[in-house]
C-alpha cells in the first residue's frame, strides 16, 4: 500500500502532491498515536493487575497466619451441584472491592468491584478465570486458563480493554502435563476459533458485576 501511495504521489500533478502527502502523513501519525495510546493503556492495566494480585496474596498470607484483621474486602459465593453427564460441579467466585468515600457525612463508603476470580470444574476439567475492572466499573482485563482434553493442551487467554473496548488479545498454550507456554496469537482482534470463548468470558464479566451489585444492595447495614 505504501509503495502504491509513493508512486501515486510521484506521478500526481504538483498541485495535488501536497494534499496527498498531508493525508498520508496524517494517517501515519494517527496510527502511531493510536498504538502509543494502546501501549499506555496496557501498561496501566498491568500495574493495576499487579496491585490487585499483591493485595489478594497479602490477604491470603494473613489469613493463613491466623490474622483476621483487617478483614479481606471480598464477597464470596459458592455453588455445588450434580450436573447430568459430567457429575459433581463446584463454582467459587471471589469479588474483591475497594471503598470510595464521596463525602465526610457518608456513614458507609461505597463499594466498587475491583478484581474477581472464578474457579469451577466440569468432570475432570478445572477452569480458572480472573476479571479486572476499571474505576468506572468497565471490564479492563480478562484472564482464563482453559483445559482442552481433546487436544491435550492448556490454553491461556488474555484480553485487554481500554474504556470497555478490546485493544489486544493474547493466546498461549502448552501440553496439559507441563512444559512452556507458547504464544500462538497476539493481536488487536479475537482470532478465529476463539470467538465463543471471548463472548463467554465477556458475559461472565458482566454477570459477576451484576452479582456483586446484587450482594452489595442487599447487605444488612
Amino acid at each position: 500500500m505504501m509503495r502504491f501511495s509513493y508512486f501515486f504521489v510521484i506521478f500526481a500533478p504538483m498541485k495535488h502532491r501536497r494534499l496527498i502527502l498531508s493525508v498520508l502523513v496524517g494517517l501515519a501519525l494517527g496510527g502511531t498515536a493510536q498504538t502509543a495510546k494502546a501501549q499506555d493503556a496496557k501498561a496501566a492495566i498491568r500495574n493495576h493487575y499487579a496491585a490487585a494480585k499483591a493485595y489478594v496474596e497479602q490477604q491470603r498470607e494473613m489469613e493463613a497466619g491466623g490474622d483476621i484483621y483487617p478483614v479481606t474486602q471480598c464477597f464470596s459465593t459458592q455453588v455445588k451441584q450434580n450436573l447430568p453427564a459430567t457429575g459433581y460441579h463446584q463454582e467459587d467466585i471471589k469479588m474483591y472491592y475497594r471503598e470510595e468515600q464521596e463525602t465526610d457525612e457518608q456513614i458507609y463508603p461505597d463499594l466498587c468491584l475491583d478484581f474477581a476470580t472464578k474457579r469451577y470444574n466440569f468432570a475432570a476439567r478445572d477452569y480458572y478465570e480472573e476479571y479486572l475492572y476499571d474505576q468506572q466499573g468497565r471490564i479492563e482485563f480478562i484472564y482464563a486458563a482453559l483445559p482442552d482434553l481433546n487436544e491435550g493442551k492448556l490454553c491461556e487467554l488474555r484480553f485487554y480493554f481500554n474504556k470497555g473496548e478490546l485493544i489486544e488479545t493474547i493466546v498461549k498454550s502448552r501440553p496439559l502435563d507441563g512444559g512452556t507456554f507458547e504464544t500462538i496469537y497476539q493481536g488487536k482482534t479475537v482470532p478465529e476459533g476463539y470467538s465463543d470463548s471471548y463472548e463467554s468470558r465477556l458475559g461472565a464479566a458482566k454477570g459477576i458485576m451484576e452479582l456483586f451489585k446484587t450482594i452489595n444492595a442487599n447487605r444488612e447495614l
